[in-house]
């Protein structure tokens, strides 16, 4: 495992419920925390108070519904995403980071019982055969930054791939992608990469992976068959933003366009909550004003701007459907002209789910 280093020092202690103990992924992770301690609990009540914190690793049962609608924002058009709650929390110490704002336990925190997520996934598609459905694992976690430990993922794409509907993603900031690279039934798996300037890489998201060890994941991940996702989320207005993104996409052509599933766009936002966690970042010097949906966004006139300038770039480059993330009806028809629903290349994707 090429990032034993890297969890030594992530991971200090891990707590399993007691019924998980002997379960093959808990194994698997144990076999590459060699002398780290674990200990079994009945749930994570029981982890001592000492140890909620981001060094502490909790395996547990997943609790309720396994698969949910992407909770969208008030007032804001919502891209019908699907979400499983496998990796819950992180370690990057992302400048930006909005699960700060609603992540209520400390612990990095893994569900090691894919299979009912998995089942519920099959009957939707099933479900919803005339409909295209795109679900994935990093809602409230990275897709890939602990699965080189347990290996979810694996189930998960191979489980999956009879079902021609069905898009699964695993979107990360890491390019830890080798674990992943040999699975045989892909079908219609995607691993999205979140990307930004360098500059901002190395200012907001100090503990993610380089732009260029992204992009060189992205190449491996494409040589081996799976389809690549890119979203430029969240986009940081500055004096130089237009060139330096502008750059980030001459970067990213020379991917085949064929290849690219889709292209996410969303500006820097954050909750009121958030702010209060915030400190002195730099970006928070720029004017954000109070949404709808009670977030913090640039004004709409910088945000026009924003998405215009690169979504006429991406697509010069790419034929991928090019969607805005968690914006409003207004900024909608300023870039594209009308409602997403009756854009030809997006209508599938804003195509509501049924039964979820």
């Amino acid at each position: 495992m090429p990032y034993s280093n890297y969890y030594s020092e992530l991971i200090h202690r891990v707590y399993v419920e007691e019924n998980l103990v002997d379960s093959p992924y808990m194994k698997s992770a144990v076999e590459q925390l060699p002398g780290i301690p674990i200990q079994t609990v009945r749930s994570k009540q029981d982890i001592p108070q000492r140890d909620l914190n981001r060094h502490t690793l909790f395996a547990g049962s997943p609790r309720g519904k396994t698969v949910t609608r992407c909770p969208g924002s008030r007032g804001h058009l919502c891209c019908n995403y699907l979400t499983v709650d496998l990796y819950l929390g992180c370690t990057m110490g992302c400048g930006y980071c909005i699960m700060e704002s609603y992540l209520n336990f400390t612990p990095l925190t893994v569900y090691l019982e894919p299979e009912r997520s998995i089942a519920r996934l099959q009957d939707l598609a099933r479900q919803n055969a005339d409909l295209t459905i795109r679900a994935g694992t990093g809602e409230v976690g990275d897709s890939l930054l602990l699965d080189p430990l347990f290996g979810l993922s694996e189930r998960f794409i191979t489980d999956l791939s009879t079902l021609p509907n069905l898009f699964f993603e695993l979107k990360t900031k890491t390019h830890f992608v080798d674990h992943i690279l040999d699975i045989e039934q892909k079908g219609n798996a995607v691993i999205g990469f979140s990307v930004n300037p360098q500059r901002y890489i190395e200012a907001y998201e100090p503990q993610a992976s380089s732009l260029v060890d992204r992009l060189d994941a992205a190449r491996r991940v494409l040589g081996a068959g799976y389809r690549l996702a890119f979203h430029f989320d969240p986009v940081f207005f500055s004096e130089d933003w237009r060139e330096e993104y502008l750059q980030l996409i001459s970067a990213l052509s020379e991917f085949p366009s064929d290849r690219i599933a889709w292209i996410s766009l969303g500006t820097m936002r954050y909750t009121p909550a958030l702010k209060e966690k915030l400190g002195e970042q730099p970006f928070l010097y720029e004017e954000f004003v109070p949404c709808r949906d009670g977030k913090y966004r640039y004004p709409q006139k910088i945000r026009g701007t924003i998405y215009g300038s690169l979504y006429a770039a991406l697509g010069e480059v790419f034929s991928a459907p090019i969607y805005l993330c968690m914006e409003s009806p207004t900024i909608w028809h300023k870039v594209f002209g009308e409602a997403p629903g009756k854009i030809d290349r997006l209508r599938a994707i804003f195509t509501e789910v049924k039964s979820v």
